[in-house]
């Protein structure tokens, strides 16, 4: 092809406008996402499924053990496999298993590190990269099992020993020896999409590695063996057989396909096979005889059949055929005849343009947007794969966090992956932290997959963005234009690109044009919360607090009912709130991050006639009973269970009637409304609270304070022209239980406990914010606002309002009831321990 410009958008480097649009029609369930996390799943096309189903329809397939058939079917599927990989079974064997992570666990329980007729002392080693997966580094704790010596090496010390300059010096030995090593590495780094080298396998099992060993007093006259983590690799690429031949290759297949999941492989070669001795287990289908009266049996011959115990999940097996067929028909064969080789370079060349643009990116004082975590420049598609990593910077070069990156990302309908990405070497690695320094961010409370991104200002983890052969360069613009409307401050262009098959150099993007007016507006310096009422007494009283609002949420994540005089507090908080939730046919809860229509549910607590009225524009109105279902288990209901911030919900079930006025409601079949059970004993989860609060469905607390004054503060900080709401309707986003009116913004932070009236009520905290602030709670529409400014003001912090919890009565009174406009009298704290920190 040669190389010309195209009148129709350029969706990619090597891919025809025309037949990318063909592709991306296969995926427009996404509708406006952008899904860029290819290396944690693959996302199947709606093709597939039809064909899976019509064979699945049209054919019998019985247990392979019983059926000759489906037997011969699944040999298909393996000379399938292996006609992928450029290799066929007089070299390789296929054995399935529930994906990459078992793959390596099967091989490391079956090695045979020191062969039983060695009487010597010396014992073979198991060779790891720090920058393996976790699924790698868990290996470790099987191989302490045999004794055999574990040796990590970083990744620095990998790539210097299988430099070509190395590699001229070391002495080769292509002896048998007594005992056996193994290395693992991955062929792509899940972390930033760096392709370690292929073509030196031949090199470490000659032992190029052995200067390792001996730095850790190990045994080197081994014989060597290579384990490839190829699952991060094979999504994207083409990995063959033919040309480098690892004795050992795990994957899953759901990372190239997006189905089916619970699916890999373990491809053995041959020729390595007699060194998987090891096995310990056998199941049904592995063995040609066995006793039960007497310890004896015996393996059968065939590899796959000795290590596939059980039967093998032979439907998502048989669905392998579709989805080569899917993949071979949809992709065309534009570089190197090849469909894995094309998928490659589409994918390499939108990460590349994603590197340059976000390299260009500068704040307005010329400081560096992004700091990426990468082992290559992209020059060399040899050594990179799709996968960009990186954090973005704020104005003055500190940290903006993950989890504040992604709220905002998942605001404009773009799923990326942040965190580690179980890759904790590379993290440790380019974040430069210790380990020392990573057990003391777990010792302050970080773990793996959680929200706290930043600590000490230092990130934990990084933003990843990884193609697939169903992105364009749209997503990549996208997902530039969100960083630029959110953290950067540009107005962005999109770059002028061209399809190059020739010459596959990508067009260096435009730089991003600035309007003044623009970077005026949103130039404001920002706010140092932490310098803010640290003035204040310990205690201070002030008659001028009063709460002018009380509402409740019965049903999660639907409307506010604001009640009128006041209102009974219960053992988990007002009675009535967030008693309800409504669940999908999977039984998880929906909330408004799922469907914004959800706030358009307007509960009523009738008291007096003890109903739950439910309105809805264009809906005619439903009630139930408030006293069914309490206590105990009624004709009309039925016990069941949910779950709602991990936590097993009991409840019972309202009925079909409201269930089938939800869904017509939400425009979603088969929703259910469930009522918590009140035996179900929910409580917080703070570790350091002795007095652990029983809750209802809220999730983390049992009251929610807003400060009116600090939300008129916010308003004066939006800057956004499309921005409309008055300070009534930006105070109902927030979902508060108890709104203040005071002249000081900002105070709550500092608040220890608060009296409101006769009750006394204890700051568990501030409240975390994620993306259901941007929910207009009159019509459901969907605003950057204000959860942007919210970022930009407190650094990252996405906190607004405080949490209570109910501590009792004071003053000797008994009642139960809070009413409006009574007094609130905070104490606050100005020490360094200060919980709004």
């Amino acid at each position: 092809m040669s190389s010309k410009s195209t009148k129709m958008t350029t969706l990619s480097q090597v891919i025809d406008p025309e037949r990318m649009k063909v592709i991306t029609s296969e995926f427009s369930r996404l509708g406006e996402k952008s899904y860029l996390d290819n290396a944690g799943a693959a996302i199947y096309p709606q093709c597939l499924l039809p064909k899976i189903n019509y064979d699945l329809m049209n054919n019998v397939y019985m247990n392979p053990h019983s059926d000759k058939y489906t037997r011969d079917c699944l040999e298909q599927i393996r000379c399938l496999v292996l006609t992928h990989f450029n290799t066929d079974p007089s070299n390789y064997t296929v054995i399935f298993t529930s994906g990459a992570t078992q793959s390596l666990k099967l091989v490391a329980e079956s090695f045979e590190f020191t062969p039983e007729e060695n009487d010597s002392d010396d014992c073979g080693s198991f060779v790891y990269l720090r920058d393996n997966h976790t699924s790698v580094l868990g290996l470790r704790e099987i191989v302490k099992e045999v004794n055999a010596d574990i040796v990590d090496i970083s990744h620095e010390e990998f790539t210097t020993a299988l430099n070509p300059i190395h590699l001229k010096s070391f002495k080769r030995n292509a002896e048998k020896h007594s005992v056996n090593s193994i290395v693992a590495y991955p062929a792509q780094s899940n972390f930033n999409g760096y392709k370690y080298p292929l073509h030196c396998i031949e090199n470490i099992k000659n032992g190029c590695l052995n200067s390792c060993l001996k730095r850790h007093l190990c045994e080197v006259n081994c014989n060597w063996y290579v384990l490839l983590d190829a699952a991060s690799y094979v999504a994207t690429n083409k990995l063959d057989l033919s040309q480098t031949q690892p004795d050992f290759v795990c994957l899953s297949f759901y990372k190239i396909f997006g189905y089916p999941t619970g699916l890999g492989a373990l491809l053995v070669k041959n020729t390595s096979a007699d060194v998987l001795s090891k096995k310990k287990f056998f199941g049904g289908g592995t063995v040609d005889i066995v006793l039960t009266s007497e310890d004896f049996h015996v393996k059968r011959q065939e590899l796959h059949e000795r290590f596939e115990d059980g039967t093998i999940p032979f439907l998502s097996v048989l669905a392998l055929k579709h989805c080569f067929d899917t993949l071979n028909d949809m992709i065309p064969r534009v570089i190197n005849n090849d469909v894995m080789d094309t998928i490659s370079h589409h994918t390499y060349y939108l990460a590349k343009d994603l590197y340059h643009q976000l390299n260009d990116l500068r704040h307005p004082n010329g400081n560096k947007a992004a700091v990426f975590y990468l082992d290559s420049n992209f020059n060399d598609i040899r050594k990179q794969g799709g996968i960009v990593t990186f954090n973005l910077l704020r104005e003055d070069n500190s940290y903006i966090g993950y989890a504040e990156f992604q709220h905002m990302a998942e605001l404009f309908n773009i799923f990326i992956r942040t965190g580690c990405f179980c890759n904790s070497g590379s993290c440790q690695r380019h974040l430069n932290v210790s380990n020392k320094e990573m057990k003391d961010m777990f010792k302050a409370g970080h773990k793996c997959g959680d929200e706290l991104d930043l600590v000490n200002g230092r990130p934990t983890g990084a933003i990843r963005v990884s193609f697939g052969y169903y992105n364009t360069f749209n997503d990549v613009d996208k997902l530039v234009l969100m960083i630029c409307q959110c953290f950067v401050r540009y107005s962005y262009t999109k770059p002028k690109r061209v399809m190059n098959t020739d010459d596959i150099d990508l067009i260096k993007p435009n730089k991003i044009i600035f309007k003044e007016s623009l970077i005026k507006i949103l130039n404001e310096r920002f706010i140092n919360i932490r310098n803010i009422n640290l003035h204040q007494d310990i205690t201070v009283k002030d008659s001028k607090i009063t709460l002018t609002e009380i509402a409740i949420f019965p049903i999660k994540s639907c409307g506010a009912f604001k009640i009128q005089n006041g209102w009974k507090i219960g053992p988990k908080g007002f009675e009535y709130d967030r008693e309800w939730m409504i669940v999908k046919d999977n039984g998880v809860c929906l909330t408004q991050k799922q469907n914004t229509q959800m706030c358009t549910i307007r509960p009523e607590i009738d008291l007096k006639r003890r109903l739950l009225i439910l309105n809805c524009k264009g809906m005619t109105t439903i009630a139930i009973t408030l006293d069914v279902g309490i206590g105990s288990k009624k004709k009309d209901t039925s016990m069941c269970h949910s779950k709602v911030c991990t936590d097993i919900i009991q409840g019972f079930d309202c009925g079909d009637e409201v269930a089938d006025w939800i869904s017509n409601a939400l425009g979603i079949s088969f929703l259910r409304l469930i009522r918590q059970s009140n035996t179900d004993k929910r409580s917080q989860k703070r570790k350091d609270s002795k007095d652990q609060k029983l809750l209802s469905l809220s999730n983390q607390a049992q009251f929610l304070l807003i400060n009116k004054a600090t939300v008129r503060w916010l308003k004066d900080k939006i800057h956004d022209p499309l921005f409309s709401d008055d300070i009534d309707s930006l105070t109902d986003r927030f979902r508060g239980n108890m709104i203040i009116e005071m002249s000081q913004e900002l105070a709550e932070r500092d608040w220890q406990k608060v009296i409101i009236g006769n009750h006394e009520f204890k700051v568990e905290g501030q409240c975390p914010r994620c993306q259901m602030v941007c929910i207009d709670q009159k019509t459901g529409e969907k605003t950057v606002e204000p959860l942007r400014t919210i970022s930009e003001q407190f650094g990252g912090k996405l906190r607004f309002g405080i949490y209570l919890s109910y501590v009792g009565n004071v003053n000797g009174s008994k009642d139960s009831i809070l009413r409006i406009y009574s007094s609130v009298n905070p104490c606050s704290n100005n020490n360094e321990d200060d919980i709004s920190r």
